[in-house]
């Protein structure tokens, strides 16, 4: 593979991780969130069993042994993140949930130090403050009198929700690399998704009766895409890039997330953007790269993994 070819798969990645929160805040105006959910993990679900699971039976003594972790996984990054973030664009726009999404590495670095014993330092206690205070100037429009009169935008308090679900994911991750195949587990994690938002969707839908779409290929194209393209085809593309170059460089990219978001946000929902905007997301950034600057030739090298396939842990936004 080209040097280069590594960095357009995580574009390719990242983009289509930045269209799935355009999309889905189109979809939860005619599906509710928790079954708009099901069916995005349906569909990938029917692409992930037939490529995946023979080895998910190869494996099923070793997922047996760790099946707690496995259902861990499942139920933070699968099924809760997901899940949040289409209850999210219910209430606040789809820029403002991709930017609050870039705080992730922020929590990802306090659930290190606090569960996996990486050492603090002034310089990430900086960074967690700086990008601490985007998140903030984000959720309150610029506003700090919000602050005190406590007037948040309930979209943002659960996109808080689901990126800390995220970060609960990526340490859970972070403690099992290596020890099971990373895309049999993706499917498995699928398999369980599915297994719990099913009941739970059939009883939104008694409660919330959603009417017939405006137009059902819209909305169909729009499922298949959350369910295809932005869940397995972007999940493979990240994979196959951290394989090749490592982790520490790949993550960088996560940052694109809220600028492709913006351009489908402008392009096709009408949205605008704010100072607001432009202010919190810079210093978001800016804490990020603060915490994480010291961080990089540490981990530079791609992940090592007793088996032959992506040695990566599965990423899905």
């Amino acid at each position: 593979m080209d040097r280069k070819s590594p960095y357009l798969l995580l574009v390719i990645a990242t983009c289509l991780w930045g269209g799935n929160f355009v999309m889905g805040k189109v979809l939860v105006t005619e599906i509710p969130p928790i079954v708009l959910a099901l069916l995005r993990w349906t569909v990938a679900l029917m692409i992930t069993l037939p490529l995946f699971g023979k080895q998910i039976w190869q494996q099923r003594k070793l997922f047996l042994k760790h099946w707690k972790t496995v259902v861990f996984l499942a139920l933070t990054g699968v099924t809760g993140f997901n899940t949040f973030t289409y209850v999210a664009v219910q209430y606040t726009g789809s820029i403002n949930a991709a930017l609050m999404n870039s705080a992730a590495p922020i929590i990802i670095v306090v659930l290190s130090m606090i569960f996996l014993g990486e050492k603090f330092s002034v310089r990430r206690g900086i960074g967690i403050l700086i990008s601490m205070a985007g998140v903030l100037w984000i959720i309150t429009r610029g506003s700090w009198a919000a602050l005190t009169q406590l007037d948040f935008n309930r979209g943002d308090l659960w996109m808080i929700l689901a990126v800390a679900l995220w970060a609960a994911y990526s340490i859970g991750v972070k403690k099992i690399a290596g020890q099971l195949p990373p895309n049999a587990l993706l499917a498995l994690t699928v398999i369980i998704t599915v297994i719990v938002l099913f009941p739970i969707a059939m009883f939104e839908l008694t409660i919330q009766k959603p009417l017939p779409p405006h137009s059902w290929t819209a909305t169909i194209v729009g499922i298949l895409y959350i369910g295809i393209f932005a869940s397995i085809v972007a999940f493979l593309s990240w994979n196959k890039a951290v394989a090749i170059i490592g982790p520490s460089r790949s993550a960088n990219f996560l940052n694109l997330i809220p600028l492709f978001s913006a351009i489908f946000a402008i392009l096709f929902t009408g949205e605008h953007l704010a100072f607001f905007h432009f202010a919190g997301a810079f210093l978001i950034l800016l804490g990020v790269y603060v915490t994480t600057r010291t961080d990089r030739r540490a981990h530079s090298q791609p992940l090592k993994s007793e088996f032959p396939e992506k040695k990566t842990t599965p990423l899905d936004i």
